[in-house]
C-alpha cells in the first residue's frame, strides 16, 4: 500500500509539472513571456504555425502568436539565465496573455544532456578553427562600399554549430562595428510586420570585434546551438556599422539549411 501511494504521488507530481509547461496561444492576440534575464536562445517547433520573437527593445520579453488555428501541439524552447525552458504550445483562447517564464519547469543549461559546452571549451575549439585556412562554404557573402563579409566554414561538435566569418575592409577608413544580429526569417522578406522572424543569440563569440582597420581582414567565430531550418526559412547574420545619423553600412549573410546540413565534424586536437 505504501509503495502504491508513492507511485501515485510521483505520477501526480509528473502530471503537475507537465501541465505547468503548457502555454495556450491564439491567432487573435499576442502572448508574452516575461523572462528573468536576456534571452540567449529561442526556437519554435513549427515556424509555419507559430510566430515568435524576442522583442528588440526588451531582450527579456518574448512575443508569441499563432499564424492560424491548429489542432496538433507545437513547442517553444527558451534559454535564459542559464536555464532551458521547453514549453508545449496549445491553440486555445485564454484571458491571460502575460506569463512569467520562471513559473514554468526548467533544466539547467550546460548539463551533458543539453549538449551545451562551457566557454573555455568553446574558446579552445574556436581558436582551433581560426588556426586553419580552409574555405568550405561557397557563395555566402556580401560586398558594400569597400566592406566584404563572407562565411568561411560551418563546423559542428556536441550540439553546437561553429560559424567562421571573415570581414575585409578595402578602404582607408576603419569600419566600426556597432553590432551583429542573428535571426531566422522567411527567404522572401515581404511581410507586414517583423513578428515572423525570431532572434537567435550566439552561445559564444570569440573575438568580440569592434573595429576593422583599413586594408585589413579579420576572422570571427560565432557559436550557435544546433538547428535545422524548415522549408522557406533561412538563417541571417547582419553586421551593422556604428556611424553618425544612422548612416552606417549594413551587410547581411543569408545561410540556407543545405549549408548547415553540410557542417563538418570538428575534430579536437
Amino acid at each position: 500500500m505504501k509503495n502504491f501511494l508513492i507511485i501515485i504521488a510521483i505520477l501526480i507530481f509528473q502530471l503537475s509539472v507537465f501541465a505547468q509547461n503548457y502555454l495556450p496561444i491564439s491567432d487573435s492576440k499576442a502572448t508574452h513571456l516575461v523572462c528573468p534575464d536576456k534571452v540567449s536562445y529561442l526556437q519554435v517547433g513549427d515556424p509555419l504555425l507559430i510566430l515568435a520573437e524576442v522583442v528588440p527593445e526588451l531582450p527579456n520579453l518574448v512575443r508569441i502568436k499563432a499564424s492560424g488555428s491548429f489542432d496538433k501541439e507545437s513547442s517553444l524552447t527558451v534559454v535564459c539565465a542559464g536555464r532551458i525552458y521547453s514549453l508545449i504550445l496549445d491553440f486555445k483562447d485564454s484571458e491571460e496573455i502575460t506569463y512569467h517564464l520562471e513559473s514554468f519547469h526548467s533544466e539547467k543549461a550546460g548539463d551533458p544532456s543539453s549538449g551545451l559546452m562551457p566557454d573555455y571549451v568553446l574558446k579552445e575549439l574556436s581558436e582551433q578553427i581560426l588556426l586553419k585556412r580552409k574555405s568550405l562554404v561557397r557563395g555566402v557573402k556580401q560586398k558594400k562600399d569597400g566592406i566584404k563579409i563572407q562565411l568561411k566554414t560551418i563546423t559542428q561538435k556536441n550540439g553546437c554549430l561553429f560559424f567562421e566569418v571573415r570581414i575585409t575592409n578595402k578602404t582607408n577608413l576603419a569600419y566600426r562595428v556597432e553590432s551583429f544580429h542573428w535571426w531566422i526569417d522567411d527567404k522572401r522578406q515581404f511581410r507586414a510586420t517583423n513578428i515572423q522572424e525570431y532572434q537567435v543569440d550566439p552561445s559564444y563569440r570569440h573575438h568580440e570585434i569592434k573595429v576593422i582597420p583599413g586594408y585589413t581582414s579579420v576572422r570571427e567565430v560565432f557559436v550557435l546551438p544546433n538547428l535545422v531550418l524548415p522549408d522557406k526559412r533561412v538563417l541571417r547574420l547582419e553586421m551593422l556599422e556604428n556611424a553618425l545619423g544612422n548612416t552606417g553600412r549594413r551587410l547581411t549573410l543569408e545561410i540556407k539549411n543545405k549549408d548547415i546540413l553540410k557542417a563538418k565534424e570538428l575534430i579536437s586536437n
